[in-house]
C-alpha cells in the first residue's frame, strides 16, 4: 500500500462553550444573545448574509484571541490520537451510568409515545443528541440540525451511527413569537390520544421550544441488519437498557436519545465557519491533509447553504472515503436534501460517476486524473449546473505528489474559492500553501504526459485558510479506549450500506435474492490497475465477488462510467451465463456492459461465512479460522519511517 490518506486517521469530538440561557421576553429574544446562539449552532444564513467570494475570504491567523479560545475545543473529522485511546468511547457516553457523586441533569423535554404506531411526539426544550437512525418532522417552532434549519412539515432522515459525531437537534428561540398556537391535525389524532396532545400543548413554550414528530426509520431495517451481522462494533444501537429516561420512546424508535448535556459528541461549529459565505456560481474546493475535518465542513456548508439555493452540486473526488457514492470512484450528485449524517447511508445514485480501480491514488494516478477530467467535462456541459453552488470534496493525500495532484485538480475544477484546513499535526498538512501562485510553480514528476499539462496561468481564487478544529486530547489514566470509524471502517460501512440495496422483497441474505442472468459474451471484464490477466482469469476472479457495474468503455477515452456495484453470485461455464445481484436500480441494468474487478475492494468475508438459514452445508473452499466478524478479522498497522517527513532517524535506537 502507498501512503494514501485513507489508511490511518480517525475522528475526534470536541467541546463547545455552554450557551447562555434564553431570556423570557420577546424583546430580549431578538437581542444579540439570540444571534450568538444561532451562530454557534451554525444556522443557515439569511439572504442578506450572502456575499461574493471575494468578500468571504477568511484567514484563521487573522482571527482575534476570542475566536481562537472559543474554537480550540471544537470537534473535527479524523485524528490519529483516537487510535491511542485518547478520547472517550462515544457509545459509552450513551450507555454509561451517572457518577455517584454527581446528580444527573434533568430531562426537560416532554415525550408522548403512540400506543398504535412507532411514533413519538416530543416538545424539545434543550439540545437532544441521537445514536441510531430516525425520521424527524418539525411541527412547530424552530430547530437546527448540523447547520440546517429545518422547515416545518418536512420529514428529515437522520443517520447518527457510532464512530461519527452524534447528530444534535437544537431548538431555537423564535425572534417573532407566532400568534397562532400549534393545532394538531387528524393524522396526529389517529396516533395519539387527546390527553397526550393536550399534554404536549400545555408544555409548549412558543418562544423557545419546538414540537417534533419522531418516527422509526423502518426503510433502513435491512441495512441495520447488515451492520449487525457483519460489523464487530454496534454501529447502530442495541435497545436493551430499561433504566434510561426515555426507554419506551427509544424502543419504539429503535434509536437512543438523551439531552446533550456533555456537548462534546455532537457537531459543534466554530464561529469562523459561519463567516464562509458563497453565492450561486461559486465553486468551492475543500482541501487539507488527513484528519483535519474536510467531510465535517463539507456537510456543514451544504446544510447551511441549502435553504438559500435549493440544490447544490457535490463533486466527490475522494476515492478512499467518498461522501455519497462507493469507494474507488469519482462522482457528481445534485443534493436537494440536507446531509444529516454520512451521505453514503442514503444510498443515492449519482448523476455521473467514473471508476478508477483502487482506493490508493498512488496505484491509479493516471486513471484518476483521466476520470476527474471526464467528470469535470460532463459537469461543465450541463446547463442546469451553471447556476448552482459547487462543493468539491478532495482527498487528504498531502505527501508524495500530493501538491502536484492538487495543481491538476485546481486546473480541472477552476474554483472561485479554496478552503485549506491545517492541522496541529505537521504530518497531516501540505508542505505549501495551495494558492494559485504556488501551484503554478509546481514541477510535474508524475503527470508529465501532455494530456495532463496545466493550462497556465492557473485561475485565481479566494483562499480561506482555516485551522483544524480537532481538539488536543489529554490522556486520562483508566479511560476507555474509543472506537472511531477508521478509513477502512468507513469504506467497509459504505459497501455494507450499498449492498443492502440487493436485498429486495423479503430477502435477508444474498442467497435469498433472485439474480439476473447475463450472457458472458455480452460482458467485458477489466481490472484497471493491471493488464496482465486473461479474460478467463478475470471471470474466475469475479465469481462470488463484488464488482463495479459499468458501461462499455469507449475506444477513444481512458475512463469508464460506473453505474453501481453488484455481486456475482455464480458463473455457469457450460451455458456461459453469469448470475448477478445488482445493488442499483434494476431499470439501469440494461446499460451494464462491463464488469470491473474491485482492485482494493472485494466482497466482505462475512457474506461468505454467513449465507443464511437456507444454506445448511459449509461453503466449498471456505475455511473459517475464527469466529470474529469480518470487519475486524485482520488488523493492519502502518509505520512511517522518520525520514518520511525529512527528519533524520534516531541512530541511538
Amino acid at each position: 500500500m502507498g501512503e494514501n490518506e485513507d489508511e490511518e486517521q480517525e475522528t475526534d469530538d470536541g467541546d463547545e462553550d455552554d450557551q447562555e440561557s434564553l431570556v423570557d421576553s420577546a424583546e430580549e429574544l431578538e437581542s444579540d444573545q439570540v444571534e450568538n446562539k444561532e451562530n454557534l449552532r451554525a444556522d443557515g444564513p439569511s439572504n442578506s448574509e450572502l456575499g461574493s467570494d471575494e468578500d468571504s475570504s477568511v484567514d484563521a491567523e487573522a482571527l482575534d484571541d476570542t475566536f481562537e479560545q472559543e474554537d480550540t475545543a471544537l470537534n473535527g473529522e479524523e485524528s490519529g490520537d483516537t487510535q491511542s485511546g485518547l478520547s472517550p468511547n462515544p457509545a459509552a457516553h450513551f450507555y454509561a451510568q451517572p457518577k455517584a457523586e454527581a446528580e444527573p441533569l434533568p430531562e426537560l423535554s416532554i415525550v408522548e409515545n403512540s400506543l398504535k404506531t412507532n411514533k413519538v411526539l416530543a416538545v424539545l426544550k434543550q439540545d437532544m443528541e441521537w445514536y441510531g437512525t430516525v425520521i424527524v418532522t418539525l411541527l412547530s417552532g424552530r430547530i437546527s440540525i448540523n447547520g440546517y434549519e429545518a422547515p416545518q412539515l418536512e420529514p428529515l432522515t437522520i443517520y447518527s451511527p457510532k464512530g461519527f459525531n452524534w447528530i444534535v437537534i437544537s431548538p431555537l428561540p423564535n425572534k417573532k413569537v407566532p400568534k397562532d398556537p400549534f393545532n394538531y391535525n387528524n393524522a396526529l389524532e389517529e396516533s395519539f390520544s387527546r390527553a397526550q396532545l393536550e399534554n404536549i400543548l400545555s408544555n409548549f413554550d412558543r418562544r423557545r421550544d419546538a414540537i417534533v414528530l419522531l418516527q422509526r426509520n423502518s426503510g433502513a431495517q435491512k441495512m441495520l441488519n447488515n451492520f449487525a451481522t457483519h460489523m464487530a462494533e454496534n454501529v447502530f444501537p442495541l435497545i436493551n437498557a430499561t433504566n434510561r429516561p426515555h426507554y419506551a420512546s427509544e424502543y419504539l424508535l429503535n434509536c437512543l436519545l438523551q439531552r446533550a448535556d456533555d456537548q462534546e459528541k455532537g457537531l459543534l461549529v466554530p464561529r469562523v465557519w459561519t463567516k464562509l459565505k458563497f453565492v450561486p456560481h461559486s465553486r468551492v474546493m475543500i482541501t487539507g491533509g488527513k484528519g483535519v475535518g474536510k467531510s465535517t465542513l463539507l456537510r456543514y456548508l451544504l446544510n447551511r447553504h441549502l435553504p438559500q439555493f435549493g440544490s447544490i452540486l457535490l463533486l466527490d473526488l475522494d476515492i478512499g472515503q467518498p461522501e455519497m457514492f462507493v469507494p474507488q470512484t469519482v462522482s457528481c450528485s445534485v443534493v436537494d436534501a440536507p446531509l444529516l449524517g454520512p451521505g453514503f447511508f442514503l444510498n443515492r445514485q449519482p448523476d455521473k460517476a467514473f471508476v478508477v480501480g483502487h482506493v490508493n491514488v498512488v496505484m491509479c494516478a493516471e486513471q484518476y486524473a483521466h476520470a476527474v477530467k471526464s467528470l469535470l467535462s460532463y459537469c461543465q456541459q450541463q446547463e442546469r449546473y451553471k447556476d448552482m453552488l459547487w462543493l468539491i470534496n478532495t482527498m487528504g493525500y498531502n505527501k508524495g505528489f500530493g501538491v502536484e495532484l492538487m495543481a491538476l485538480l485546481v486546473d480541472a475544477v477552476k474554483p472561485t474559492s479554496l478552503v485549506q484546513i491545517s492541522s496541529r499535526r505537521p504530518i497531516n498538512n501540505f508542505d505549501v500553501s495551495l494558492d494559485s501562485a504556488t501551484l503554478w510553480q509546481v514541477v510535474p514528476t508524475i503527470y508529465v504526459d501532455d494530456a495532463f499539462k496545466l493550462s497556465l496561468p492557473l485561475p485565481k481564487y479566494t483562499m480561506h485558510k482555516l485551522e483544524s478544529v480537532v481538539p488536543k486530547q489529554q490522556h486520562e489514566k483508566g479511560q476507555n479506549k474509543a472506537w472511531r470509524m477508521s478509513a477502512k471502517d468507513m469504506r467497509y460501512s459504505n459497501i455494507l450500506a450499498r449492498l443492502s440495496a440487493t436485498l429486495r422483497g423479503n430477502a435477508k441474505h444474498l442467497t435469498e435474492c433472485q439474480p439476473l442472468k447475463i450472457s458472458l459474451d455480452e460482458l467485458q471484464f477489466l481490472q484497471l490497475t493491471s493488464d496482465e490477466h486473461t479474460r478467463e482469469e478475470l471471470i474466475a476472479g469475479a465469481e462470488v465477488n463484488m464488482v463495479y457495474l459499468c458501461k462499455a468503455p469507449e475506444n477513444d477515452t481512458h475512463t469508464i462510467e460506473c453505474l453501481g456495484i453488484g455481486v456475482v453470485r455464480a458463473v455457469d461455464y457450460d451455458t456461459k451465463t453469469l448470475y448477478l445481484l445488482p445493488a442499483m436500480p434494476l431499470e439501469r441494468c440494461a446499460d451494464v456492459k462491463c464488469l470491473v474487478i474491485g482492485g482494493d475492494m472485494c466482497l466482505p468475508q462475512g457474506f461468505i461465512k454467513d449465507q443464511g438459514a437456507s444454506v445448511t452445508n459449509n461453503v466449498p473452499y471456505v475455511f473459517v479460522i475464527d469466529d470474529s466478524k469480518s470487519s475486524k478479522s485482520v488488523q493492519q498497522i502502518y509505520h512511517r519511517a522518520p525520514g518520511f517527513l525529512g527528519n533524520p532517524a534516531n541512530k541511538n535506537v
